[in-house]
């Protein structure tokens, strides 16, 4: 893949500002989750405000340079360099010059069917395991095993 090293006016960029249309294909997995993608100018030292996402983010740098701080650690992307947000970590975005970024998110659509997906998949806290394990493999209705070896 070949890169352009050629620069173009930012106001140039078609449908900038604009919110993304987000083409979704039939799939039960996607009727879960909701994707929104914004195409926004940041003018040089403009900042998006700090950020916690409750799903996936993916920052891409289309024009220009941008400073991103994800959960205390800085980065520097440069036009066709993407950064990966997990879900949950805080995060900020400035403009060191004029550009233009793609912020995309994914994120569990909040319905009794998407909550009940996420309770499943959220991983189990470990005490509860134990406790669980416990319950299974020792039932107070059994009694202890005896073996005498006295006879």
């Amino acid at each position: 893949m070949t890169t352009s090293s050629t620069s173009f006016a930012i106001a140039n960029l078609p449908r900038l500002g604009e919110k993304t249309p987000v083409i979704n294909l039939p799939s039960d997995a996607l009727a879960q989750v909701r994707a929104e993608a914004r195409y926004l100018p940041l003018r040089g030292s403009e900042h998006l405000g700090t950020h916690a996402s409750a799903g996936e983010v993916l920052i891409f740098c289309v024009v220009g340079k941008l400073d991103a701080k994800v959960h205390e650690h800085h980065y520097v992307l440069e036009p066709n360099q993407l950064l990966h947000v997990p879900a949950g970590c805080t995060f900020r975005i400035e403009a060191q010059v004029d550009s233009a970024v793609l912020v995309t998110s994914l994120t569990a659509k909040s319905t009794a069917i998407g909550e009940k997906m996420t309770a499943t998949l959220a991983p189990a806290h470990r005490d509860d395991e134990v406790e669980e394990a416990l319950e299974e493999t020792f039932p107070a209705s059994d009694p202890p095993s005896y073996n005498s070896t006295i006879t």
